[in-house]
């Protein structure tokens, strides 16, 4: 906006012609008319009179002329004065958002820094497997039976007593099959025993495997790639921040 378009303008909101504005101002109407065209700008003194009559707030008034028009009113000291504070407060401002861009950014370099050069958490685990429920008494590998194949019996057709028994002694531990398995971080040998009330369980290890896991500090990737998105923004509106 031009000084000459804002004086028209507050000249209007009161309801004033111009003769009226410019008795007001104690200044003669064609001098008014000029300074409305912009074939004039005022002095400290006659400026003086114009804040008066017209109430003018000179900090309003810069934040609303236009750069070239500014220039034209470097001479008026209190326009002057306003124009450098506003200056200044759009410099720190910018310079403010440019340090807050800064910070967010080496902020989030160093997170995504954590994220990547953090190692994978490495740990053993052990599979353990017991085949069912000993007697308190029973032998420990007693359930080896249930995989025992044997021999075909005679075709003579006579028996075989301890064929007959190890196929009975194998059906009942069929039927007393209950395999469990435990997966453990912490070994406990090839084997262990666990008593239990009705009896105890015989674990045996069957597996053995290196786990890898991601660090934890691999969630630093998220407020990493956000901060350095907000330092972006920060840069955009230092920059552009008038």
């Amino acid at each position: 906006m031009k000084f000459g378009d804002y004086l028209r303008s507050k000249r209007e909101e009161a309801g004033w012609t111009q003769p009226e504005a410019a008795a007001r101002a104690d200044i003669e109407q064609s001098y008014l008319s000029k300074l409305e065209t912009g074939r004039s700008v005022p002095s400290d003194e006659v400026y003086a009179r114009l804040v008066k009559a017209y109430e003018i707030d000179t900090a309003e008034l810069v934040n609303q002329l236009d750069a070239p028009e500014m220039d034209r009113l470097r001479e008026i000291q209190s326009v002057r004065s306003h124009a450098l504070a506003q200056s200044r407060r759009t410099v720190n401002l910018a310079r403010g958002w440019l340090m807050a861009g800064v910070a967010a950014l080496v902020a989030g370099g160093a997170s995504i820094g954590v994220a990547v050069t953090a190692e994978h958490d490495e740990y053993t685990e052990y599979q353990y497997l017991s085949r069912g429920v000993l007697d308190p008494e029973e032998n420990l590998r007693a359930f080896d039976i249930v995989d025992w194949r044997g021999s075909e019996r005679p075709v003579s057709g006579e028996r075989d007593p301890e064929y007959d028994a190890y196929l009975e002694r194998q059906r009942e531990m069929l039927t007393r099959l209950d395999e469990e398995r435990r997966v453990v971080q912490e070994s406990r040998g090839d084997a262990f025993v666990e008593n239990l009330p009705e009896g105890r369980r015989y674990f045996e290890q069957i597996d053995q495997r290196i786990r890898s896991v991601p660090s934890p500090l691999r969630l630093f990737l998220i407020p990493g790639f956000a901060l350095i998105l907000g330092a972006l923004g920060c840069f955009f509106v230092g920059f552009r921040w008038k």
